[in-house]
């Protein structure tokens, strides 16, 4: 039976405003403290993940406050930077729009009207058309106005001012001098500094904004988020809101785009199901984490963010957690661990990380984890049949809990990635716990290894300590003598297997 039911969230992935627009309590005061305050508006860079929220902070924070800044002659004017090829026709839409928006105000005084032509009133050479530009604006604030241009998607300038340092120093003089200083608000996923650096054009432009990373919601903003489905008869009892945090953590467009099934499913089947709202935008869940993979790789991130999460910790500073912290990518959890936003983004990390061999920026690692585990499974099954792990089950009880923790997260990648998951269940064993496996049995493997326990113990320690996420490692200055030392500890390992299985 169907249950005529409103989904608020039918227009996910939109701009939020008005009454569906959730928390950003902080992030609406640096908008307030630096444009509404003020006497003088200064220019703020909104910064995030793709779908974050930045376009719907902006508006609910300045577009909805539209009457109240227009009586302080400030006109706030929305521009998508992506919607320009041209350098020129940019900056020629600023005067156009401003005219538009200005008309209807009455707001053209007649020196207004006679810049404003002469922006447009022929050919001319790039500076001769600037110069007109800023005079018009020059115009503008002579007549008590002042303008706030909101940028979106400003990443696109790494395209439209890409060689072309002019680009940035013309926005930049727009807003520097106090004669026709316009105010500028930008949204995007890189700082304009990354954004500059990109286009081979470096100015001074990133230095006259004030920068505000938004990342996920609160835990009080996602429970205002669950408290939305209270007023339509859905009740999510603690376990069901865990589920969405599994799949969501705080991230706003992924609580609505699953939020939009649930109500869809309860409207159509009377029932609250998560697992089965997420099974229906897997496909959209995936493509979220792809985009924001390739950004990463793009800017070369990607590599620190595995080791952060999985290790090997080689080349990440403290300056790349902070990063990733400011984004919300990674959190502390309750045992002060680093990890991902969500457990199902986690576990898409762990798997990316496992096909394409991220890690091959030092292949040797990889080579060594590989070989122990094949070494591990050849051996135990010559010794104990196919049904070896069951076996050491019995006979090594602590080693219990290690396979169980296997299960687990095999179980878990299997239901979320299917066939992409991984059939060995040693994939999901630190290093760490392979040694463990090892010292159990380790009159099996004493003719490979060699030596004793205390000698291969030594080498555990300082590869576990290597190769555990930068969440087990708070001292993150791993010595280069201790990187070239587990180098030789991986050689050594990989020269004693591929022995055996060359003699075997």
């Amino acid at each position: 039976m169907n249950i005529d039911i409103e989904n608020p969230f039918a227009d996910y992935g939109t701009i939020v405003y008005g009454d569906r627009f959730i928390g950003r309590k902080e992030s609406l005061k640096v908008i307030e403290n630096k444009i509404f305050h003020p006497k003088e508006a200064g220019n703020l860079a909104i910064i995030g993940e793709p779908r974050i929220g930045k376009s719907s902070l902006v508006y609910k924070g300045i577009v909805e406050k539209k009457e109240g800044l227009l009586k302080k002659n400030l006109l706030p004017i929305w521009i998508n930077l992506a919607m320009y090829q041209e350098t020129n026709d940019f900056f020629c839409s600023l005067v156009e729009k401003c005219l538009s928006e200005m008309k209807p105000l009455e707001w053209i005084t007649k020196p207004i009207q006679k810049s404003g032509y002469e922006v447009f009133a022929g050919e001319f050479s790039w500076i001769e058309r600037y110069n007109r530009i800023q005079k018009f604006f020059e115009d503008v604030r002579k007549a008590g106005y002042r303008i706030l241009f909101i940028l979106d998607e400003f990443d696109h300038a790494r395209q439209l001012f890409k060689g072309n340092i002019s680009g940035f120093q013309g926005l930049r003089e727009l807003s520097y001098r106090p004669e026709w200083r316009v105010t500028f608000i930008t949204t995007s996923r890189r700082s304009i500094r990354e954004i500059e650096i990109q286009t081979g054009a470096i100015s001074t432009f990133d230095g006259i904004f004030h920068k505000h990373h938004l990342a996920m919601f609160t835990d009080e903003e996602v429970e205002e988020f669950f408290n939305r489905f209270s007023s339509m008869g859905i009740k999510l009892s603690d376990k069901l809101k865990e589920e969405f945090l599994f799949y969501c953590g705080g991230h706003p467009y992924l609580l609505e785009m699953i939020g939009y099934e649930i109500v869809e499913l309860f409207s159509t089947e009377r029932r609250v199901d998560v697992e089965t709202a997420a099974q229906r935008t897997l496909t959209s869940l995936i493509t979220q984490y792809d985009h924001i993979i390739s950004l990463m790789k793009e800017d070369g991130s990607f590599h620190k963010l595995i080791q952060i999460l999985f290790g090997p910790v080689i080349d990440v500073k403290t300056t790349d957690v902070d990063r990733f912290l400011k984004y919300g990518l990674i959190k502390l959890n309750s045992a002060q661990s680093y990890v991902a936003y969500s457990d199902h983004f986690q576990y898409y990390l762990n798997l990316v990380e496992r096909e394409s061999g991220l890690i091959d920026l030092w292949p040797i690692w990889r080579d060594t984890e590989k070989a122990l585990r094949t070494i591990i499974v050849i051996t135990l099954v010559q010794e104990y049949g196919e049904s070896w792990i069951e076996e050491m089950e019995k006979r090594h009880p602590k080693l219990k809990e290690i396979f169980e923790t296997c299960r687990k997260l095999q179980i878990k990648e299997q239901s979320t990635f299917g066939n992409r998951a991984s059939n060995s269940l040693l994939d999901y064993a630190y290093p760490s716990e392979l040694f463990q496996i090892i010292f159990c049995e380790w009159n099996k493997f004493n003719s490979i290894f060699g030596k004793d326990k205390n000698y291969w113990e030594q080498r555990r320690q300082l590869l576990s300590k290597i190769r555990n996420p930068m969440a087990h490692n708070r001292d993150d200055s791993i010595h280069d003598y201790e990187r070239q030392i587990a180098e030789g500890y991986c050689k050594e390992i990989i020269t004693l297997i591929s022995q055996h299985l060359k003699n075997s």
